[in-house]
């Protein structure tokens, strides 16, 4: 009877431990997501044009992915960056109405004011960039880092996708068709989907992961093997990166480490731009 109660008590303070370990987890998980969602939230920036800048706070965090992630490339090992400085970041792509704003006509292709700009070739964005700088008399307004827009677009978050290990049509515009992992399909868009049609990420941004891949103001080169600061990548080099895959690609090249370039004078068809801007 002594040792079957003993037992019984061992039993059930196995149970307690396990419950209580479990709850505590899932209050640093809660906690967690708070503060990547909330902790860094000011008054967003509106332009002249009507775009909306959001605060991005300094700080550190895992760039690059670990070597179970599915879809995972060899040129995305992970490591510490820190950002010493915050800055804004457009919550939105860059329209196709706003590109009519600044330069005076849409690219060929490109109709709908609300949908993101496409076929946009680097040296494009940074002509676009030039010329709204001089409209609001400032010097501000610029391409992302890499490591700027990864940051942003995780949100916090080290997952995969700001969502989890898997990607949805509800947060993204993505080819569903092609497998990634065991995550549910989903119907292969025909093009970009109008801005803000999805849900945001925690520090409300959109469609970072798919809608149009973004260019980025880096070369595309390897990645350092230690931790960094401020990291612009390399002086030179034959490719720009772009990040956030698109419309046209499967969720793995949707994913927040996911990387890819092209020359800067490429335009695609599924590829556009988003803004950052600086503090001052």
């Amino acid at each position: 009877m002594g040792a079957g109660s003993a037992k019984s008590r061992e039993a059930r303070n196995r149970l307690f431990t396990m419950a209580l370990l479990g709850l505590l987890a899932v209050l640093a998980g809660l906690l967690y997501l708070s503060r990547s969602a909330g902790y860094v939230r000011k008054k967003p920036v509106t332009n002249s044009l009507g775009m909306e800048f959001v605060f991005i706070p300094k700080g550190t965090f895992l760039m690059g992915s670990p070597r179970h992630e599915p879809g995972r490339g060899e040129n995305e090992n992970r490591h510490a960056v820190t950002l010493t400085s915050g800055f804004y970041m457009a919550a939105a792509e860059v329209t196709v109405g706003a590109w009519k704003s600044v330069m005076g006509a849409a690219p060929p292709g490109n109709a709908g004011d609300d949908l993101p700009v496409t076929g946009v070739s680097f040296d494009d964005c940074l002509f676009f960039i030039a010329k709204l700088n001089e409209m609001e008399g400032t010097d501000v307004y610029r391409l992302p880092s890499e490591a700027e827009w990864e940051y942003a677009a995780r949100a916090g978050i080290k997952s995969a996708f700001p969502t989890g290990k898997c990607l949805s049509p509800a947060t993204a515009v993505f080819d569903g068709a092609a497998a990634y992992g065991a995550c549910a399909g989903s119907a292969k868009p025909d093009g970009p989907a109008p801005v803000k049609g999805r849900r945001a990420n925690a520090w409300d941004l959109y469609d970072m992961n798919g809608n149009v891949a973004e260019w980025c103001a880096d070369w595309f080169a390897p990645y350092p093997k230690g931790a960094v600061t401020d990291p612009k990548g390399p002086d030179a080099g034959d490719a720009r990166v772009r990040r956030g895959g698109s419309f046209a690609t499967g969720a793995g090249l949707c994913r927040s480490a996911a990387r890819f370039s092209a020359p800067p004078s490429q335009r695609d068809g599924d590829t556009g731009f988003r803004l950052a801007r600086s503090l001052s």
